[in-house]
């Protein structure tokens, strides 16, 4: 076997915990995005002015989704 460097192992783990925060995040926003493009076109016509107040919204109603009955 080919003798590895000191913290070779610890090296090629560690990065999975960044990357499995970063996928969740990514799932977290896409999902809150598709949430709330329809809100976004039938009542906010497509304006920005009101965008965090659509994404607000949206992610209340996300966290409401997932909540346990």
């Amino acid at each position: 076997m080919i003798d590895q460097e000191f913290g070779y192992e610890e090296e090629k783990l560690s990065g999975g915990a960044v990357y499995e925060l970063g996928v969740n995040t990514s799932k977290h926003h896409k999902a809150i995005g598709r949430i709330a493009e329809p809100m976004m076109q039938k009542h906010w016509h497509d304006k920005v002015t009101n965008l965090h107040r659509i994404y607000r919204v949206a992610e209340y109603l996300y966290k409401r989704q997932r909540r346990t009955r």
